[in-house]
């Protein structure tokens, strides 16, 4: 079955890499696609792991290769190593910005040939400094781009709405018969409320001013703009805050932080805050009896990721990004008339 998703997702995207040598990671839960994708591509690939959180090198390398066994094809050409050779990155086309490669330093990159390309494998805005050296990659002139996440053809934002529902669910409550706040600031919002907004009793939401126009649906109040906080009384006994915010590694709801602990408490009965992505002052929070989950999120990280609604959005994801590769070694932007690369160096 997940074979058969990973085989029709590169038919979709028409991805080609054949004669070309992808760098990856090989990795556990539903990002062990990426290897298998850009091998059923026709790439030779180098899939590279570490000892995680999330399991060992054995295990990883283990569910890899029963995955990529299930291609009823030519055998895929994937080589699976623990550490990480010079010979390996000059090899490399494509060198993928992948948790276990990251941060792509100047060491890491230093044996690379100069028409090597990097798909970040997210959209522009969301950059992160932490990723990679910027620098060396502009001195190098390596290419880098960011994948469109909402080309048709990747659609990988309008799964943002699932993964909203599944943190409520994880957090204990429901969205039936209950009002939801939605504070943000960012591109992810109006993904977020087109699906809250059809199973909740109500939604309001805070958002830049600029971003008014994207929340269309008649069951959507806007209560903007972001970063003022004003609840009408009518929403004071909402059951829980859906916050999203960039940049993610920037503390927003604290003592000093643009949101503050005062502003929550004061229009809020009950505040309880849905991390979704975004950071916060846990320590603030928990003096203040601020309720949130999930309890603790790495600085910088989402609270809830797209994998944790399963492999289909990270089949998109990544598939995406190596399409963005593809364009990059052609020189285009564009897939179907439709820009799916932005070049940040």
């Amino acid at each position: 079955m997940l074979m058969d998703k990973l085989i029709r997702q590169v038919e979709n995207l028409e991805l080609d890499l054949r004669g070309k040598t992808v760098l990856t990671e090989a990795a556990s839960g539903a990002y062990i696609v990426t290897p298998v994708l850009a091998a059923l591509a026709g790439a030779t690939v180098y899939a590279f792991t570490r000892k995680s959180r999330y399991g060992t090198v054995e295990e990883i390398f283990e569910n890899t290769k029963r995955l990529a066994a299930e291609y009823d094809g030519l055998a895929l050409d994937i080589r699976y190593v623990e550490k990480l050779e010079p010979r390996m990155v000059a090899a490399a086309d494509v060198i993928t910005n992948s948790g276990h490669l990251r941060p792509l330093t100047e060491e890491i990159l230093a044996p690379a040939r100069d028409a090597l390309v990097i798909p970040l494998m997210y959209e522009a805005w969301e950059w992160r400094d932490a990723d990679m050296d910027i620098a060396y990659i502009r001195k190098r002139k390596f290419r880098l781009g960011a994948t469109n996440e909402r080309h048709p053809s990747v659609d990988v934002f309008n799964y943002l709405g699932d993964m909203a529902l599944k943190q409520i669910f994880d957090a204990g409550i429901c969205p039936y018969n209950n009002k939801f706040v939605l504070i943000c600031n960012n591109d992810f919002g109006p993904f977020i409320a087109k699906v809250l907004s059809k199973v909740c009793a109500g939604l309001a939401v805070i958002d830049k001013n600029e971003n008014l126009e994207k929340y269309e649906s008649d069951k959507i109040r806007w209560i903007g703009g972001f970063p003022d906080i004003r609840i009408p009384a009518d929403y004071r006994d909402a059951e829980a805050v859906v916050f999203t915010a960039y940049p993610f590694d920037e503390c927003w709801i604290g003592q000093n932080g643009p949101l503050s602990l005062e502003q929550l408490g004061s229009q809020l009965k009950n505040p309880y805050i849905l991390r979704f992505c975004g950071d916060v002052d846990e320590e603030g929070l928990k003096k203040a009896s601020v309720r949130f989950y999930p309890e603790h999120v790495h600085s910088g990280h989402m609270g809830i990721l797209p994998s944790a609604i399963g492999n289909d959005p990270i089949i998109r994801l990544q598939s995406g990004g190596l399409k963005a590769a593809e364009l990059m070694m052609k020189n285009e932007t564009h897939y179907k008339n439709i820009p799916l690369v932005e070049h940040v160096a």
